[in-house]
């Protein structure tokens, strides 16, 4: 039955002239990234601060054993 259904759709895309959607996948891609991309710039943004501490204490205990 929705076999039947499924050939039915796309019959009628491709008669609509939006049978191909080759270029969705792309823009599905290019949506991950960006929201890949998205998440990184947060988390850094949010850790920033203590990685600066931590830097800084790092760089105060080798100053110290010189």
């Amino acid at each position: 039955m929705w076999s039947k259904t499924v050939t039915t759709a796309r019959g009628a895309l491709r008669r609509a002239g939006l049978g191909d959607v080759s270029g969705a996948t792309a823009v599905e891609y290019g949506l991950v990234g960006a929201g890949i991309a998205l998440a990184i710039i947060v988390a850094i943004f949010a850790i920033g601060e203590d990685i600066t501490s931590l830097f800084g204490t790092v760089q105060s205990s080798l100053n110290e054993q010189r």
